[in-house]
């Protein structure tokens, strides 16, 4: 004959004997303490988590961004484009990024979201509509914590 493990009932003390507990809403104390222990498990671990970025994100503390300018589409002179400045690769996220005409800053630019890249260090567009005319100057001045002073990428048409 085969035996079948069946889970034992749930007993309480009482006077004269063991009686048969009946099990709430809250379930037994020490299915409430696996749950909070369970809790406890999981908010050990989001704090891991969020320490493990913190330190990859360090990784990046003593490096400057990397900067890219560049144009959407090929340009020509007097027809309107777009330019972009791509910077990523910096920790704190704190950042300040600037497109130039001939120095001075360009109105209306606007800004990308502030996301991650793959080594969870952060990344940011900022783009202008804009026309290429020869003699003038297009650029990027980007100030962040690891750079000494900020410093001014320029874009180089290829026309």
């Amino acid at each position: 004959m085969r035996h079948r493990s069946r889970s034992a009932p749930r007993l309480a003390a009482g006077s004269g004997g063991y009686k048969r507990r009946s099990v709430g809403r809250g379930g037994t104390f020490r299915e409430t303490a696996e749950r909070r222990g369970a809790a406890m498990a999981r908010g050990a671990l989001a704090l891991g988590v969020l320490a493990l970025l913190a330190l990859l994100g360090q990784e990046a503390a003593g490096e400057a961004p990397k900067v890219d300018v560049y144009a959407r589409s090929r340009a020509k002179e007097g027809e309107e484009n777009t330019l972009h400045c791509f910077v990523t690769g910096f920790h704190p996220p704190k950042i300040d990024i600037e497109l130039l005409k001939n120095g001075k800053p360009i109105p209306d630019v606007k800004y990308g979201d502030l996301s991650f890249n793959e080594k969870w260090q952060f990344q940011r567009l900022v783009y202008v509509p804009f026309t290429p005319t020869r003699g003038d100057t297009f650029s990027c001045r980007v100030a962040h914590s690891t750079m000494p002073e900020p410093l001014t990428y320029r874009w180089e048409p290829d026309f």
